[in-house]
């Protein structure tokens, strides 16, 4: 205004957004779910509790959580999907079309603008597949694909495709009926050796659902990542859909452990030194290069990636450990106050 000498404002550099996991656990009490987020020194930043969907019997379990760019989603109940954010706020951010009978699960754009939503339809048999794409607001609804003999649900986006969990060929969506690349237990350990529930991915074109990459051919294991995802094999396979061979014959492939690639795609963290359903947490590099951490995990549980120098541990039992934080240059460990399996890294890190 008139003979102002107000100093302009600075422009604002950016900077790097702190890393967060989430922990997911399944079975805190009857009925719910807990969800809490921690940073790189263990501190718990938010919590969030919620319904879980109304039980269906036999009925294979869908992830519950989503993370964009700026919030983490989670389903409470059959259909209110609500946000968390690091100050531990909530909101409810989108309401989706599942039911007593329609297990549902979704995935938001990292942006927040739309969410893919995957419905299972057990009223009816077979159980019917509907996967639709909207508008977080709920316009533009568009429903992409229905099947009765293929099982696909929403899990992430990468690339503005859409990622969804492939259950595999001639597979129905029933706990009994299920084979997944784990130890068999899906009523303890819900989703096989990933939070996906799938054998591996597809990535899909969100308007036409047409098929653009398949990512691994089964046995997809840990997080999904920047570089793509760790299978129980051995390996790991990237965004394009290749093969990446880890060259360690005596890696945790051995014995279909749960692995998780590092962001950088240079690593993968698995368990154990030795063939064994529970031992040390060991960082495998390619060609049987090993690094050994000062932390105890199982086989059938995976970490999360916070960078490619911190890791966090997760627990589908709490029997089975403690979460915790593990700085892989100095091997220090920090223990989170929070039990569950790692199902995201907040913000979305896929790409």
């Amino acid at each position: 205004m008139g003979g102002s000498t107000d100093a302009a404002s600075p422009i604002p550099h950016p900077t790097a957004q702190p890393a967060y996991a989430v922990l997911l656990d399944l079975f805190a009490t009857p009925g719910g779910f807990n969800i809490a987020l921690a940073d790189a020194s263990g501190r718990i930043v938010a919590r969030a509790t919620a319904a879980e969907r109304t039980s269906i019997n036999d009925a294979i379990e869908l992830p519950y959580v989503s993370a964009s760019k700026s919030h983490v989603y989670y389903l409470d109940g059959d259909r209110t999907v609500r946000s968390l954010n690091v100050d531990g706020t909530t909101g409810i951010a989108a309401t989706i079309s599942g039911g007593p009978s329609v297990h549902a699960t979704f995935a938001v754009t990292p942006d927040d603008t739309r969410i893919a939503v995957g419905l299972l339809d057990y009223s009816v048999n077979p159980v019917r597949l509907t996967v639709y794409v909207e508008d977080l607001g709920g316009a533009h609804h568009q429903v992409i694909f229905t099947s009765t003999n293929h099982y696909v649900w929403p899990v992430g986006w990468h690339a503005g495709q859409l990622v969804v969990a492939y259950l595999g060929p001639n597979a129905v969506p029933f706990k009994s009926k299920t084979q997944l690349y784990s130890n068999g237990d899906l009523i303890h350990y819900p989703y096989g050796q990933s939070p996906y529930g799938g054998i591996n991915f597809h990535v899909i074109n969100p308007v036409t659902a047409a098929r653009e990459v398949i990512i691994s051919g089964g046995g997809a294991s840990g997080l999904l990542s920047r570089a793509g995802t760790a299978v129980v094999q051995g390996d790991a396979t990237d965004w394009s859909g290749n093969w990446i061979n880890w060259n360690s014959p005596h890696d945790y492939g051995t014995f279909s452990a749960a692995g998780s690639l590092s962001p950088d795609g240079q690593m993968i963290a698995a368990c154990c030194p030795t063939p064994a359903a529970g031992g040390n947490l060991v960082i495998w590099y390619r060609d049987d290069v090993t690094k050994v951490l000062p932390v105890v995990v199982t086989a059938s549980d995976w970490v999360g990636w916070l960078d490619d120098d911190h890791v966090v541990t997760g627990f589908y039992r709490a029997d089975d450990g403690t979460p915790s934080v593990i700085q892989l240059s100095s091997g220090a460990v920090v223990p989170i106050a929070a039990h569950g399996i790692v199902v995201a890294i907040f913000p979305s890190n896929l790409e």
